[in-house]
């Protein structure tokens, strides 16, 4: 009967909670971003120009661990030596003109942990050079931030 008495309790909470709020939805914030945004930037990495591919692998980068659906993908491109154009897209003083494949790896490399698998398997099994250089510099920029699990 106390168990009864205590769930009550909690519905009873929960309904005032509710009702307090106005059922209303939660609002994202704009540091969250939306999933229907980050299936957009995962559809233009397969199908955009190399351009559209870069400025969507630098939004992906910029969502941080939340955007690991995104990985396979982003690997996929490691390989492509496509020059981009990041003033496009981001501000940059540096002068280098990066190839799509490096925007991919440093989107990788924002992403963290759940790219290093994938990244391990590149490194191991491609038969692309430059992905698998992509691949090594990612790996080395997680191990330097501590983001592949490894005690720096």
């Amino acid at each position: 009967m106390r168990e009864i008495k205590n769930w009550v309790s909690v519905l009873l909470l929960g309904a005032s909670v509710l009702l307090a709020t106005g059922f209303s939805k939660p609002t994202k914030s704009a540091a969250t971003p939306s999933m229907e945004g980050l299936g957009r930037y995962i559809a233009l990495l397969r199908s955009g120009t190399a351009q559209q591919k870069a400025e969507a692998a630098y939004k992906i980068g910029q969502q941080r661990a939340s955007a690991a659906g995104a990985v396979k993908p982003l690997v996929d491109l490691l390989g492509d030596t496509t020059t981009v154009d990041p003033t496009a897209y981001r501000r940059t003083t540096r002068e280098h003109r990066p190839t799509l494949g490096e925007e991919a790896a440093v989107a990788l490399v924002h992403i963290g942990p759940p790219a290093v698998e994938p990244l391990i398997q590149v490194l191991k099994s491609s038969p692309s050079a430059e992905a698998r250089k992509n691949a090594a510099w990612a790996l080395g920029a997680l191990h330097d931030t501590g983001a592949d699990g490894s005690s720096v």
